[in-house]
Parts: C-alpha cells; sequence; structure tokens
C-alpha cells in the first residue's frame, strides 16, 4: 500500500475570497476567543486564572493559524487583527507561565527559600501585572479594528467556571517508590547526573553572577546575548528535558526521601523553566511584532525599556539565578552521589593530544553525565567540551601529563583509555568496559 499516493492528496489551487464573504467566517471562527478575552477583561488582573489564560493563548493560536491560513498577513485590513490577536496570544503564555509560578513557590523547596518567597514572588507577580496591562491594550485595539471593519464584537463573556473543573484539594497517596525500577545504585546515578547537568546550565553563563540590569542600552546588549528567542528557547528546552529526568527518574524513590536537597533542586529547576517559558513567549513577541506591541505607547523608548526589563531581569535573570542559588546543593549531592577523585596520566609515546583522542575522552565524559575537569600545565578546562580541550592542548604542545578531576568511574574508564593509546593503535586493544567507544 502506498500511503503518500493513496491518502495524501496535493493542496489544491486556492480562490480568491472577498473581505465581506471572509468577516462572517472570521467572526464564527473568532467567537470562542472573544468571549474568553471578555471574561478576563471583566475582571481586575489579580483575579486571572492560569485556565483563563491558557484558554485565551489556546484560542488566540487558533484564530492566528486560521488568519494565516487565510492570507490575512498579505491584506491591509486583516493584518493588523492578525497582529494584535498574536500579541494577545503570546502575552497570554508568558502571564499564565509567570501566574503557575506563582500559585506554586508555596509548594516548592529551595535552597534560598527566603529570597524566592520574597524577591522571586514579587518580582514575578509585579511582571504578571505589567504584562496584563499589555492585554488590556492589545484587546482594546483589537476591538478598535474590529468595529472599525464593520463586525460585531460579542457582548458575552466565557468566565472561569465554565473551563472545566478546577484543581481538586487532595492527591492520592505517594506509593510508588515501592515499585520503583533499578537499583539503589542506578537512582543515585540519577541523582548525579541531574546535578551536574543543573551546573553545566549555569555555566552556560560564562560563570557570571547573577545581576540587574538598567537602562535601555545595557538591556539591549544584555538582550542580545543571552535572552533572544533563539538563546532562550535553547536553555528552556534543556530545562525542561531535565526537569523531566528528575521526575521520571528520581520523583518518589528513596533517595528523594532520604535527600532533602533533591527536592531542592526539583525546585529550582521547575522555577527557572516557568521563568524561561516566559522569557521565551515576550522575546518571540519583541523581535516578531515589535510595531503593535508598541503601537499605543506615547514614550516609545520608556515602553521598550519596560518590556526589555520584564524579559531581562524578571524572566530570564531570575531564571539563572534559581539555578546560581542551586549551584553548592548541586555540587553537594555531586559529592554525595559520586566519589570524586583525581589522577593524573601520560600520554603514551608516539600518541599526541589531537582531535581524534581528544574526542574519545569527551566521549566517556558525556557517557556517565558527570562532570570532569582536566588540566595540562596550569589551563584547567571542561573535559566534555571538544574545543576547550583542544584550546588547551594548542596551548600546551610540549606537555604530556593530563590531570583528571571528578568521579572515579569517569577516571577508570579514562585510564583504560590511556592504556589503549587513546585508540591510536585501533579499537582492538579497548577493555570490554569501553565497548560503548567502538563504531556501529
Amino acid at each position: 500500500m502506498l500511503l503518500l499516493e493513496s491518502n495524501w492528496t496535493a493542496r489544491k489551487h486556492r480562490l480568491s475570497l472577498s473581505e465581506a464573504d471572509f468577516k462572517p467566517l472570521l467572526a464564527s471562527q473568532a467567537h470562542d476567543f472573544l468571549l474568553v478575552a471578555n471574561g478576563l477583561l471583566e475582571l481586575s488582573p489579580e483575579q486571572w486564572t492560569q485556565r483563563q489564560l491558557v484558554h485565551l493563548f489556546q484560542s488566540a493560536t487558533d484564530l492566528e493559524t486560521y488568519l494565516d491560513d487565510f492570507g490575512a498577513t498579505d491584506n491591509r485590513n486583516f493584518f493588523d487583527i492578525r497582529e494584535l490577536v498574536a500579541v494577545t496570544r503570546w502575552l497570554a503564555i508568558a502571564i499564565s507561565s509567570l501566574v503557575h509560578l506563582y500559585s506554586r513557590l508555596p509548594n516548592y523547596h529551595f535552597p534560598d527559600q527566603q529570597w524566592a518567597e520574597g524577591d522571586l514572588k514579587t518580582q514575578s507577580r509585579n511582571a504578571a501585572l505589567g504584562l496584563a496591562q499589555r492585554i488590556g491594550q492589545s484587546l482594546g485595539s483589537l476591538r478598535e479594528s474590529w468595529l472599525g471593519l464593520g463586525m460585531v464584537w460579542p457582548d458575552g463573556a466565557t468566565r472561569e467556571e465554565s473551563l472545566g473543573a478546577t484543581a481538586p484539594d487532595y492527591r492520592l497517596p505517594r506509593t510508588r517508590s515501592e515499585q520503583r525500577e533499578g537499583t539503589q545504585e542506578d537512582h543515585a546515578s540519577d541523582a548525579a547526573q541531574v546535578a551536574a547537568r543543573t551546573l553545566r546550565l549555569i555555566r552556560l553563563y560564562d560563570g557570571a553572577e547573577p545581576f540587574c540590569v538598567k537602562g535601555l542600552e545595557k538591556l539591549q546588549k544584555v538582550f542580545q546575548r543571552y535572552c533572544t528567542e533563539e538563546n532562550s528557547r535553547r536553555i528552556e528546552s534543556k530545562i525542561h528535558n531535565l526537569q523531566t529526568f528528575y521526575d521520571n527518574q528520581i520523583s518518589g524513590t528513596a533517595e528523594e526521601e532520604e535527600h532533602s536537597t533533591l527536592p531542592m533542586l526539583r525546585g529550582s529547576i521547575s522555577a527557572a523553566l516557568h521563568l524561561y517559558e516566559a522569557g521565551t513567549a515576550l522575546a518571540h513577541l519583541i523581535e516578531r511584532h515589535p510595531g503593535p506591541l508598541f503601537s499605543n505607547c506615547s514614550a516609545r523608548e520608556k515602553s521598550e525599556e519596560e518590556f526589555l526589563d520584564t524579559i531581562v531581569n524578571r524572566c530570564v535573570l531570575n531564571g539563572y539565578t534559581c539555578l546560581k542559588k542551586a549551584e553548592e546543593t548541586a555540587e553537594g549531592i555531586l559529592g554525595s552521589f559520586t566519589d570524586q577523585s583525581a589522577i593524573t596520566l601520560s600520554l603514551p609515546n608516539g600518541v599526541h593530544l589531537h582531535a581524534r583522542p581528544i574526542s574519545l575522552i569527551v566521549s566517556i565524559v558525556n557517557h556517565h553525565q558527570t562532570p570532569v575537569e582536566v588540566g595540562m600545565g596550569e589551563d584547567r578546562s571542561n573535559a566534555s567540551s571538544i574545543m576547550q580541550m583542544l584550546v588547551m592542548a594548542g596551548g600546551n604542545p610540549n606537555c604530556r601529563d593530563l590531570q583528571f578531576f571528578g568521579d572515579q568511574r569517569v577516571l577508570d574508564d579514562l585510564s583504560a583509555l590511556f592504556g589503549a593509546k587513546l585508540g591510536e593503535s585501533g579499537f582492538d586493544l579497548f577493555p570490554p568496559e569501553l565497548d560503548y567507544l567502538r563504531p556501529n
């Protein structure tokens, strides 16, 4: 059976549709979105719930897609509506992430609980309220454009109670730990991996301390370096994967119950994820839709500075701070669940440290997923980074000794690699414990 030929059909040639004929179609498609918007506007922003905001985001997403499918991006009258719907969409998901964080903070554990329940909670709330004002402005402009096209804005509203059951006040007993697969050693290795991956996320920022950026010019520079949609989405994905790994491998295990620092690490990771989710959405807005975002602002520079302050300071740098404040916790977990040691290994005769042997060293470190530092002469580098090791080796061409610092399991495999001449004499010399390095 040829699935593509039998079930998939080519898109037909698209016919032209008049604006007059499109208006009733758009009104029908936009009905849910407009009613949810009305439901929010009946309330003060302090009363908005995450469920309402998520529903607004979902209905705005459907409406924006609908407008795109009909070519609204190329139509003078409907392009403005499409852009205002997009602004509402991304503001809604950003506020939803901040509201989610605000509501979850009492249940999260942090290494610095006072900071989380004080500064972080206050800043997240203020950021959400500031963005809520922008949603109000966006919806006001949308209503004006909507009515200007002779379309009817409905009077009804979708309220909180119409969106389904609220979150329950009770929860089932935690008994899954009794059925968890894997040994205690496996869960200990998972805990070490979460700690190590957290430390790598922290070090993506070049070891910079948490800070607050002031002034439009500085905010723009920091945004371009750390906070663009591309950068934020990349870090958000890493944090999301890390949280998922924790929930799948560690949550509910005996190790989590015995080590109170593990929930602190989970709380820090989760808070950072909410903040990066908001930062990514806002970065998308300022990069893709700056026109409608600032169209009603009498002082463009001031409005842009306030918006960048929310992205940079309230979202991304606060997200980084959540992780940074967990640095000592992560290091402590790593020390508890791994046997940290040091070893000096000498390059075998005739072997030089170039790209191929370095790639094998990096593969061993990444296989174990725990951080290892390597030194040559006075230089130090991350043994999981090919680029850092190449630079270090290039700066020490006559050095034959390498010092490795990290998990004993990794050091044992590195010692075996050096005993096998770092692969320079082929894979026949590799012991069985290095089978994972052999090409498939």
